[in-house]
């Protein structure tokens, strides 16, 4: 007969099965969800995913706090992946890069046709005036040619592969040339006024500047500060935190490589 602790042991592990077999179905869920999918109270829930998460299985998403299966437990699908990977390993220099400066910072992922929002963490000092439904531009496909992030991955792309996707977004190169010389000589991506380039609108308009993530000599994505129009003028976010956005894609690339 199997002792007390054995058998527990085996309900544990049934029961965090039950939570992967879930996370794999739903791709991501809440605490209340598992709470109420699994019939389990939520203290044992919370101490199975903390269980799991430190044995590396699931990711905890830092804009939603939703959990998801991490990269090393992802199957037959290469690319989501590999945009997991970067997602779990940029996210120590994104929350540090948002609470340093105060402002929200963004991952975004290229995969040579589209620049997906991977991540976004927004500082404790700007939780109020962002709404809850602002962590759903994670997983949507900003805009390359308008969105800070991605004029920082066509900066710096060969010439000829931005022709090729300005023909495919009907884009103007000679809107694109303006844009592309202004990364050249400031050094950074940043959005164009008054565009929007995510389905879903904030209450309120933004600014952005960004650089391109890189890893060995391929564009991969882009990090991001962004913030509230009215709080700050670009050339003060640039002159206050620009350096430290360099320096964490920099410190980013090292250890993605």
């Amino acid at each position: 007969m199997a002792s007390k602790v054995e058998s527990g042991s085996v309900r544990s592990v049934e029961r965090a099965l039950a939570i992967v077999e879930l996370l794999g179905q739903h791709q991501a869920l809440g605490l209340e969800e598992l709470h109420y999918l699994t019939g389990l109270p939520k203290a044992t829930v919370s101490r199975l995913l903390l269980t799991l998460q430190e044995q590396g299985w699931i990711y905890r998403g830092l804009s939603d706090r939703r959990y998801c299966l991490s990269a090393r437990s992802l199957f037959g699908d290469s690319r989501q992946r590999s945009k997991r990977q970067l997602a779990e390993q940029a996210g120590p220099w994104l929350l540090q890069l948002s609470a340093r400066t105060g402002l929200v910072s963004d991952l975004s992922s290229f995969d040579g046709e589209h620049l997906e929002v991977l991540e976004s963490v927004v500082p404790e000092v700007l939780r109020k005036r962002y709404p809850s439904s602002s962590s759903r531009v994670v997983g949507q496909h900003a805009s390359l040619f308008h969105s800070a992030m991605g004029k920082a991955c066509l900066g710096a792309l060969p010439w000829e592969e931005v022709e090729r996707l300005a023909v495919r977004e009907a884009v103007s190169l000679d809107t694109w040339q303006h844009s592309g010389l202004q990364f050249q000589q400031l050094g950074f991506g940043q959005r164009t006024e008054g565009y929007w380039e995510y389905p879903m609108r904030l209450p309120f308009l933004i600014r952005a500047v960004a650089l391109p993530l890189q890893v060995e000599g391929r564009v991969v994505g882009s990090i991001a500060l962004h913030w509230p129009q009215d709080l700050s003028f670009v050339e003060q976010v640039r002159h206050r935190h620009l350096a430290l956005l360099a320096e964490t894609v920099m410190q980013l690339q090292k250890h993605l490589a």
